[in-house]
């Protein structure tokens, strides 16, 4: 079973009365609310990052790593079915 790791975070008054509500909007608790945000901004970064692998390899396919491209889109395509 994974352990969640406990810290410490400073936030304005405003941006925590604001994201609490929102939680409790969505039914969530605030400890979810901010691992969903969380989890899907770093998906988005990360497919933006394949997204620039992809354009790596659309551009300069003597320098792309055309194996780990294809490895990427696969997954990508895999998780959004």
């Amino acid at each position: 079973m994974k352990q969640n790791v406990t810290l410490t975070l400073r936030l304005p008054p405003e941006l925590y009365r604001e994201a609490k509500r929102v939680a409790q909007e969505e039914g969530e608790s605030f400890s979810a609310f901010l691992r969903r945000l969380l989890a899907d901004k770093l998906r988005k970064e990360e497919e933006k990052r394949l997204f620039n692998s992809f354009s790596l390899v659309a551009e300069h396919t003597e320098e792309a790593d055309v194996d780990y491209a294809f490895q990427a889109q696969s997954e990508v395509i895999r998780e959004n079915e």
